[in-house]
């Protein structure tokens, strides 16, 4: 009796963790946009963030944009610089300089959209990093914000899993989501 239980148990453990693997590899989700008090270019990545938040911008689907954090380097693709570069005016720049990680770029920007009376806001990342924002943005929201996460896609490298480097973007993904699950952020900063 009791080998049958561990062997269920087992199988249960081993079937979790395969359906968790197969999750692991959909990061392709995106909205379409849609009007909304602000724009966040969540910082890191490729260039392809800020051209996706300057698109958006000029395209009028906010009037300003939140760049978190902001680091004003040349060799960087989060300078102010550079946004104003893709014609992104300075007034409609929101610049934020504390965030060290997804966690911190979702309770900043909620700490400054509800300071700045905003209710929507358009999440824009690397489709690789969809999944993770989505999750804690959506867990860290009570409810006060609509939030619709938009795909920054490489102009020339296609999408995440046909990079060279895709089994190292899937395995950083895979266990930082399982970091963010657990709710140690920390770790992850």
């Amino acid at each position: 009796m009791k080998i049958r239980i561990i062997i269920i148990l087992f199988c249960i453990t081993l079937m979790l963790i395969v359906v968790s693997i197969i999750d692991s590899f959909n990061h392709n989700y995106t909205d379409q946009p849609v009007e909304s008090d602000l724009i966040v270019m969540l910082g890191g990545g490729e260039d392809s963030r800020m051209q996706r938040a300057a698109q958006l911008y000029h395209e009028g689907y906010a009037d300003y944009v939140l760049i978190t954090p902001v680091i004003e380097s040349s060799e960087l693709n989060q300078s102010s610089a550079l946004a104003m570069e893709y014609g992104i005016p300075e007034e409609a720049l929101i610049l934020e300089e504390k965030a060290i990680s997804t966690y911190t770029n979702a309770t900043i920007t909620m700490d400054i959209m509800d300071r700045l009376d905003m209710t929507s806001a358009l999440i824009v990342t690397s489709d690789w990093h969809i999944k993770r924002s989505k999750y804690i943005y959506d867990k860290l929201n009570d409810g006060s914000f609509d939030f619709h996460y938009i795909s920054a896609l490489p102009m020339q490298e296609g999408r995440w899993h046909e990079s060279g480097d895709a089994f190292y973007i899937w395995y950083s993904e895979y266990i930082k989501m399982w970091v963010y699950r657990m709710g140690i952020y920390w770790w992850s900063e």
